[in-house]
């Protein structure tokens, strides 16, 4: 069968057969590379989504293994790159405002709570399950019928909203460090 050609002429029975032909192996090669039960669904949802939308573009010089896998490689390397910044900005925030006590530099304390304290119910809600009571993105998504893409995002936003708060006030922590270690 010419999956390449029914797909690309817009075959939705095609589709569900390729999809139950790949899903699997797609999600298992994933799950491999990455020990992520929820990065391998992601990846395996959104290659499936651009593989329908790229439908027109598939090459009949590929077989649809060789393309899905392709796909999915390209989505990996972008979810791992979003982890990656996602983790870099979480770490800055936590490096210049993890503080151990509340008689520690008091006003920057003020300061992120205020920043916190300025999100929206279900962001701040979903941020401070995360990073100070310690969850999991799937333990929070569950906690609070939701995606873990949601909570991810709810994430990235809160990041987002801190570092937009704190950028003036990192840029001066890192510039006094600079001074202090000469």
């Amino acid at each position: 069968m010419n999956y390449v050609a029914d797909l690309a002429s817009g075959c939705l029975q095609t589709f569900q057969t390729v999809y139950s032909l790949f899903n699997q192996k797609l999600y298992a090669y994933v799950l491999k590379k990455t020990n992520s039960a929820y990065m391998a669904e992601e990846v395996v949802q959104l290659t499936f989504i651009r593989l329908w939308e790229k439908r027109e573009t598939l090459s009949a010089e590929y077989n649809i293994s060789t393309q899905i896998f392709r796909i999915a490689g390209t989505i990996l390397i972008d979810q791992l790159r979003k982890e990656a910044v996602s983790k870099k900005h979480l770490s800055v925030v936590e490096d210049h405002f993890a503080l151990k006590t509340e008689t520690e530099q008091p006003e920057m304390i003020h300061a992120l709570e205020q920043a916190i304290e300025q999100m929206a119910p279900v962001r701040k809600k979903v941020f401070k399950m995360s990073k100070v009571e310690g969850y999991s993105y799937k333990e929070i998504a569950e906690m609070l019928s939701i995606s873990p893409k949601t909570v991810e995002n709810h994430i990235s936003q809160a990041l987002k909203q801190l570092r937009a708060a704190f950028s003036s006030i990192i840029s001066l922590a890192v510039i006094m460090e600079a001074i202090i270690k000469k």
